[in-house]
């Protein structure tokens, strides 16, 4: 059964950069089901949320994280090191260029971002992915998630896909006012 750390957005060294939400990590997270020992690959790692919520749920395994952007790489490093994740191996590159110099097949898989490269980066995926294994993907943009349940539909099982709003609450002259975050398309799907 996996473990989910659930870390607050204000733990991790974001910088300008941007941060997949805590209530969106956690939920991605649950849906994998990572085991202690699984090999875990987060594409398009960004800040290193979901990678750090990945490194505690297979802390008995290793988490890949590839990032093409240099700000977002020293954003990872520090969140490592923050989060004592000694777990993780961080990739410096563009996927699906970059996942070439991982060895070892892995049982799951998260896709934040794919910059405009989808479909081949899910054609890793199918190609990496242990039998059994499970993707997750996120996405902002209405194409991009469209482009990913086409490919996972046509090469995976059990293909799932939600829409997530999440609203916060925010304080309002002593009320309590909701305040919408971006939705998110959640894709999952097994091999």
């Amino acid at each position: 059964m996996s473990e989910i750390a659930a870390y607050l957005d204000e733990a991790y060294i974001c910088g300008e950069a941007p941060i997949t939400k805590r209530e969106i990590r956690v939920l991605t997270i649950a849906l994998l089901g990572i085991d202690p020992s699984d090999v875990v690959v987060d594409i398009g790692a960004g800040t290193g949320g979901l990678t750090m919520e990945a490194a505690h749920a297979a802390r008995a395994g290793r988490v890949y994280a590839v990032e093409a952007k240099p700000a977002a790489q020293a954003l990872i490093r520090q969140n490592i090191e923050r989060f004592d994740a000694s777990n993780v191996t961080l990739i410096e590159g563009k996927a699906p260029q970059a996942l070439g110099s991982i060895g070892e097949p892995a049982d799951k898989i998260i896709v934040g971002g794919s910059g405009g490269a989808v479909e081949n980066i899910l054609a890793w995926c199918r190609d990496h992915l242990r039998d059994g294994g499970r993707v997750a993907t996120n996405f902002i943009t209405l194409e991009n998630a469209a482009r990913a349940k086409l490919y996972l539909t046509a090469h995976f099982q059990n293909v799932a896909v939600i829409q997530v709003g999440i609203s916060r609450g925010e304080p309002v002259g002593g009320l309590t006012m909701m305040k919408a975050q971006n939705p998110i398309y959640i894709i999952t799907a097994d091999k």
